[in-house]
């Protein structure tokens, strides 16, 4: 499942024996900040623990700020479980994600069944009927990934049977337990195979971007891309070797950068394969995109706990233009005619979108974020699936590719960075995925020459090298 061979544990005991004592919230976040402080070269921590209590719908919880501060101040990531329900045993609506799993800077995992019996609630590969769902406050898409963590359901006399997965008892014998508590660390030992097998350092942006940027969907599941969301997060990520290799057919490019108030980056010449074209002259090809952000956070906002965001635009215009710099709203000289973002959502056909049995159906995502501060985001597009008129309009070639991000920040921290003399910024880890879908192209090779010829600095990620040594005797 997770394509790692395997993992060295570090128990950290946090929680007391809780039917000889209890422990309060602050208690336990207080054992959690020691534990990571105390052991400062553990860098990826499995938190399959929380509280019985439903995130609200506004408020970000004192627990899941806590996470985020902890994790800010050590340079950890936190793989987070979304929380267990036990509606389904009254038959009412399973509850949202638990306080603690509203942490923004964590890693939030839901579960799914692996299987159906008779007498579990969840078909398999959806979401395990004791999963908690999202959203997170401020419609906060959590959880962001899903693992297989069982099912469960009641028999004829409305007893609890459960579909476990197995995992080892204190005595190390096999045992059959379900649970967001055991989905999570199938998440944790995949972080921790890519942070392993990078030789990058320690980077928890890259390695929550690239997990999710792996993720699909099960083909079993046909809902609509909110409900999927909202049950499963971005999907269940792929093992680590599909996460770090690509196929030949396709490339991925990582851009990894801080960006400041007033600040943006704009790609005139974004390096799309030219060879990506059909014989009618139309652009083709699957696009995935992932961003990542470290957002800059403030306890005392409420729901504006979130203080900066970032917007993503991808996609083609006709020609480059001069534009007036004295002007004070225009800070680039070099603009852009007939540019049009091919991640928005309205350019694609509904009737693509609504065919469940195209094998897309397990990548698409398409995710209207509005003006919401959303710190991941995901889109997973189709060019096949584009109207014949958008089509025409904006994939027709000759066309020019571009990349822009940009940023925002809240009027509450502008005004405290003036007051404090310093310049907002927020980190990013962007990555982008090209596939060309009819298998015709060396696009690797077309874009390594794309870059070189626009003059981008860049260079593969590196990895470590395993050299194994045979010894006689």
């Amino acid at each position: 499942y997770t394509g790692f061979g395997g993992a060295k544990l570090f128990e950290a005991i946090v929680f007391p024996n809780n039917t000889t004592q209890g422990v309060s919230e602050e208690e336990l976040i207080e054992n959690i900040r020691e534990a990571i402080s105390e052991n400062d070269h553990i860098k990826i921590w499995n938190l399959s623990l929380g509280t019985s209590k439903e995130a609200d719908e506004i408020e970000f919880s004192d627990f899941g700020k806590a996470l985020d501060e902890i994790q800010e101040q050590h340079n950890v990531l936190i793989c987070k479980s979304a929380g267990n329900c036990g509606n389904f045993k009254n038959n009412i609506p399973r509850g949202r994600i638990s306080q603690s799993a509203d942490t923004i800077r964590g890693l939030v995992v839901g579960s799914i069944a692996k299987s159906k019996n008779s007498t579990d609630l969840s078909e398999k590969n959806h979401s395990s009927p004791f999963s908690r769902i999202g959203p997170g406050p401020s419609f906060l898409i959590k959880p962001e990934i899903s693992h297989i963590g069982g099912n469960a359901g009641l028999d004829h006399l409305n007893r609890l049977i459960l579909n476990p997965v197995y995992t080892f008892s204190k005595s190390g014998e096999r045992k059959g337990v379900a649970g967001t508590s055991f989905s999570t660390p199938r998440i944790s030992s995949i972080v921790s195979g890519i942070d392993h097998l990078l030789n990058e350092g320690f980077n928890p942006l890259l390695l929550k971007a690239l997990t999710i940027h792996s993720a699909k969907y099960p083909e079993e599941l046909k809902t609509p891309i909110d409900e999927k969301l909202k049950h499963l997060g971005f999907g269940v990520p792929s093992n680590i070797q599909d996460i770090l290799f690509n196929q030949p057919n396709e490339i991925t490019l990582i851009l990894q950068d801080n960006l400041e108030k007033g600040n943006f980056i704009e790609i005139l010449d974004f390096p799309y394969p030219q060879s990506m074209t059909d014989e009618d002259g139309y652009f083709h090809g699957e696009i995935s995109v992932t961003l990542v952000t470290s957002p800059i956070l403030d306890s005392a906002n409420g729901a504006e706990y979130c203080q900066s965001n970032i917007d993503i635009l991808l996609g083609t215009y006709d020609e480059k233009v001069d534009r007036d710099t004295s002007k004070p709203t225009i800070i680039n000289p070099i603009g852009k005619e007939g540019a049009q973002n091919l991640l928005s959502h309205s350019l694609y056909s509904k009737s693509a979108i609504k065919n469940n049995d195209s094998p897309y159906t397990k990548e698409r995502v398409l995710v209207a974020y509005g003006d919401k501060f959303q710190p991941v985001k995901k889109w997973a597009v189709n060019l096949d699936e584009f109207t014949p008129s958008n089509k025409e309009k904006f994939l027709k070639n000759p066309k020019n590719w571009y990349l822009k991000v940009d940023g925002l920040f809240r009027d509450f921290i502008e005004t405290k960075a003036e007051m404090q003399r310093i310049t907002p910024s927020q980190e990013f880890c962007l990555i982008i995925t090209i596939k060309d879908t009819k298998n015709e192209s060396h696009i690797y090779n077309e874009v390594t020459q794309l870059l070189d010829s626009y003059n981008f600095v860049h260079q593969n990620v590196r990895l470590k090298e395993n050299v194994r040594v045979q010894l006689r005797n």
